[in-house]
């Protein structure tokens, strides 16, 4: 990805988070906290890659849909239930898993970039800064929209599809994660950054 493309991709997902922060209307893809980063990979595609691969939003959609539904009904997509993992994670998931599928990707390598999406995103914790979804999260949806289109590149890379660890199992390892996790990291505001800022406020 060339500079002036991830340039994009933040300004995109930047946008969308703002609009959430200002109570304005987005779409809970997979959560508002979240809501950033699959519109953000998906206008990338739309904008640097669909004249080589035209007409696949549709594919796009599709993937990440189902990504979505699966992590929901085996983890959480809740940052008040597993910290931000399930918020972010899950959305840099779907956005890979999509992007992958719109650029021809196997089904093996939409999962390998679904999987790759979660992975890297374990253990993140959900700690609003005045219990506001501004600080971290609007960022946060940058540095996910910018890792899904690379969990992507490297699923495509991996042309035989095959990778060490599934999606289930990692969804499986979010979702422990999210129980071990200590309530002050799940949407309390009451610890990290939340905590860290108070005295600011």
């Amino acid at each position: 990805m060339q500079m002036e493309g991830m340039d994009w991709v933040n300004l995109y997902a930047l946008a969308v988070s703002e609009q959430n922060a200002a109570g304005c209307r987005v779409v809970t893809a997979p959560t508002n906290g979240s809501c950033g980063i699959i519109p953000a990979v998906m206008h990338y595609y739309d904008k640097f890659l669909s004249h080589q691969f035209p007409g696949k939003i549709m594919d796009f959609m599709l993937a990440s849909s189902a990504v979505g539904i699966v992590t929901k009904y085996n983890a959480s997509i809740s940052g008040a239930e597993g910290g931000c993992q399930g918020e972010v994670g899950t959305a840099c998931a779907m956005a890979a898993a999509g992007l992958t599928a719109a650029l021809g990707g196997t089904n093996l390598q939409i999962e390998n970039a679904a999987e790759i999406g979660i992975e890297h995103n374990l253990g993140l914790t959900c700690d609003p800064v005045a219990g506001l979804v501004q600080i971290p999260c609007i960022e946060r949806n940058t540095m996910g929209a910018i890792k899904a289109i690379n969990a992507a590149k490297l699923a495509l890379g991996n042309e035989e599809g095959s990778n060490r660890v599934s999606y289930d199992r990692v969804i499986k390892v979010m979702k422990n994660t999210g129980d071990d996790m200590r309530n002050k990291y799940k949407e309390t505001a009451l610890g990290g950054l939340a905590a860290e800022f108070e005295k600011d406020l």
